[in-house]
């Protein structure tokens, strides 16, 4: 299946099968890429709670052999975060499988944001701060 069909797929079956709160919709991109804007709720932790965040997924030609990358929109200050806002996720990497999906990918940034790998940080002071200083982590986390 090629890219754009397996992407009209997962369209098809997100709108069917929507997970409340969880969004996922193309946008218009001028590059040879896909875009799609997506949203998911915050994990349900201190930092988190009532937090909403969008992230744009880019999909390649390739598409699903090779995983999206994944850009948050607004500012995210965590380990596993670059400041300019991609992400540094196994599931996008090393461990992708062509059998992931959007969903996938939404929840695994879920679960990220509430067990950060602090082993390998994308945003090393967010990481250091993480392990020596959790308060001072969690406000500056807080959105």
């Amino acid at each position: 299946m090629q890219s754009a069909e397996r992407l009209l797929t997962e369209q098809k079956n997100l709108r069917k099968n929507r997970k409340y709160l969880f969004y996922a919709i193309p946008t218009p991109s001028k590059s040879k890429h896909t875009v799609w804007e997506c949203g998911f709720p915050g994990p349900d932790t201190d930092i988190y709670k009532d937090s909403y965040f969008t992230v744009h997924l880019i999909f390649d030609t390739k598409y699903p052999i090779n995983p999206p990358s994944v850009k948050f929109i607004d500012p995210v200050y965590h380990p596993n975060v670059y400041t300019g806002g991609n992400v540094c996720l196994d599931i996008i990497s090393s461990r992708w499988k062509p059998s992931m999906n959007v969903m996938s990918v939404l929840n695994g940034l879920q679960h990220l944001l509430e067990n950060p790998n602090i082993k390998s940080p994308a945003n090393v002071p967010a990481g250091q701060l993480f392990r020596k200083d959790r308060s001072k982590y969690e406000y500056l986390s807080e959105r």
